[in-house]
């Protein structure tokens, strides 16, 4: 059954993570309480989004009885334009920064091997090569492990709990690896509470519905409570450290959980809507992710060869390149679309 509602959140998910990646071009610095409340708002887009893969894993693989081929259409849609959009980014960083991955290669060999092979294994696993390209190899981990989500769906709603409460305990106190960590496995403890959470929306999505018609200010709420207190006591983006370091309590992925679940809820009001660029916005969501690093980094070069190092108006700035980011990477997508027809799946995901 198609949902609608899902349909905005996927929007809303795209936006935010694009625009989690629009703070540092246009200066956004947690200096005042505005620029630290735009931060904490988009911080954690990812969040919502693997909360949406693991809704629409039951919602459109599960229920549909099409698990046999889960695996098949992910690796389609995820794997082969991550390979194929890191062709350029990955030769361009080997050539400009050879001595990038420095600190993981402790010897001076040259060699094919060594200068080529090891630091392109390197930035496919890490992802340090394009913006957000880490999420890829995480999300590959996660997938191999349909079969456990597959369990996880199989079994009562007791244990269904207990596992996300313990889950959950361990993920706000591991936190987000920090960059060039290359701990896609710690990305998969972080998120896979989220992930299962999203399976069990969409598992009681009717009684959830049902309860919290009318109420969604339940979840409202805790959100905005959360994100003011954050805000407030200096805390700005997302919570990163090594993996067995105790470095307090995540607040950014309860924050998110919680603006999930108000959206589930306060969307369904929309159960008619249908505007087309919204929805083509939804369409294009996983092309935007694989594009928008490569019209950052266009942003990037005009703003160096302008000669801006800061802009007096960051916030006007900041939504500016927002909007500039997603319409000239949705417009590449229908582009690819358009000269590549349906070999363009491979090519961007759309």
């Amino acid at each position: 059954m198609y949902l609608p509602s899902i349909t905005i959140l996927r929007a809303i998910a795209i936006v935010l993570i694009v625009g989690s990646h629009c703070q540092n071009i246009s200066n956004i610095i947690p200096s005042n309480f505005i620029h630290r409340l735009l931060i904490n708002i988009t911080a954690g887009g990812t969040v919502v989004f693997v909360f949406l893969s693991g809704f629409l894993f039951h919602h459109v693989f599960y229920l549909k009885k099409r698990i046999n081929i889960f695996l098949k259409k992910r690796v389609g849609r995820l794997l082969v334009p991550y390979l194929v959009l890191s062709i350029i980014p990955i030769a361009y960083k080997i050539y400009s920064q050879p001595n990038f991955w420095s600190s993981y290669i402790h010897h001076e060999k040259t060699g094919i091997l060594n200068e080529y092979i090891y630091p392109i294994f390197l930035f496919l696993i890490g992802g340090d090569h394009l913006v957000a390209y880490w999420y890829i190899s995480f999300a590959m981990l996660l997938i191999l492990c349909y079969p456990l989500h597959t369990m996880f769906i199989k079994t009562n709603y007791k244990v269904q709990i207990l596992i996300l409460a313990i889950t959950l305990s361990i993920s706000l106190i591991v936190q987000r690896p920090p960059p060039l960590s290359l701990l896609s496995i710690q990305s998969l403890v972080y998120f896979t509470p989220v992930y299962l959470f999203g399976i069990s929306c969409s598992i009681y999505k009717e009684r959830i519905y049902s309860f919290f018609r009318g109420k969604e200010h339940l979840f409202l709420f805790p959100f905005l409570i959360i994100l003011l207190l954050q805000t407030y006591f200096g805390i700005e983006g997302n919570a990163e450290k090594n993996f067995f370091s105790y470095e307090g309590i995540d607040s950014i992925l309860p924050q998110k959980i919680f603006l999930c679940l108000f959206l589930m809820v306060w969307l369904r009001h929309f159960s008619g809507f249908d505007n087309k660029y919204v929805v083509l916005l939804a369409n294009t969501s996983f092309a935007i992710y694989f594009l928008h690093g490569y019209v950052l980094r266009l942003l990037y070069i005009i703003k160096e060869h302008l000669e801006i190092e800061e802009f007096s108006q960051p916030i006007l700035i900041f939504f500016i390149s927002l909007v500039l980011l997603i319409l000239i990477s949705l417009l590449l997508a229908i582009a690819i679309k358009k000269i590549f027809k349906d070999k363009s799946f491979y090519i961007t995901g759309y």
